[in-house]
């Protein structure tokens, strides 16, 4: 047995203070092992929340930028990886040089956008997510009237999927493909076709 050293000495009548440097904390407190299993839980709850909150926001970034209209380099990092996979109705881009090019020549066919999504699926798997929206994306022709005017636009509804990934600089989009479940309105001049891969042929 040792004694545990104190400068103060020992009140009258009182016991020195005498631990054993073999005798496991957890005899003395039993409770210790499941605390600390709690504790890791709520860490790793934690880290689940902060993931999730953190890819909801990427996407809002996207939808937001894209009715922005401001594409260059710093923009394609913040959101993308380096190998980043495009599907889109009107074609497909991979790997993150051109993607400002190839999403301004996209935006360029219409006066203004408004792109409204839906909450954001994500199925978390360590530095991959696998995610999805739902996504209403209203397109505005040039020289349209304003409002109160009625607007001159062509519309679709679909589905966005695809895999984030967490990077150094946090979680970035890996691969995004659209789905259209339908369409109203007049498209642009100079789309004359679509790739058939980003229907939803159901029903048909």
């Amino acid at each position: 047995m040792s004694t545990v050293a104190d400068t103060a000495a020992p009140a009258q009548g009182a016991e020195a203070v005498q631990i054993d440097p073999d005798f496991p904390a957890t005899a003395a407190f039993p409770g210790a092992p499941a605390a600390v299993a709690d504790l890791d839980a709520l860490a790793s709850e934690v880290r689940r929340l902060s993931d999730l909150a953190m890819l909801g926001r990427l996407v809002d970034r996207y939808l937001a930028s894209l009715d922005q209209g401001s594409f260059d380099d710093a923009w394609a990092m913040s959101l993308f990886t380096e190998g980043v996979e495009l599907t889109f109705p009107v074609g497909s881009h991979r790997g993150i040089a051109g993607v400002p090019a190839f999403t301004a020549e996209i935006m360029a066919r219409w006066g203004r956008t408004h792109h409204h999504g839906s909450d954001v699926s994500v199925d978390l798997d360590g530095d991959r997510a696998a995610i999805s929206w739902s996504l209403i994306a209203s397109h505005i022709h040039f020289g349209s009237p304003l409002p109160p005017d009625a607007s001159e636009y062509f519309q679709l509804g679909g589905r966005f999927t695809g895999v984030a990934r967490r990077t150094p600089e946090g979680w970035r989009i890996d691969r995004l493909r659209l789905r259209i479940v339908w369409s109203t309105g007049a498209v642009p001049r100079g789309v004359t076709q679509v790739d058939t891969k980003t229907l939803d042929t159901r029903g048909n």
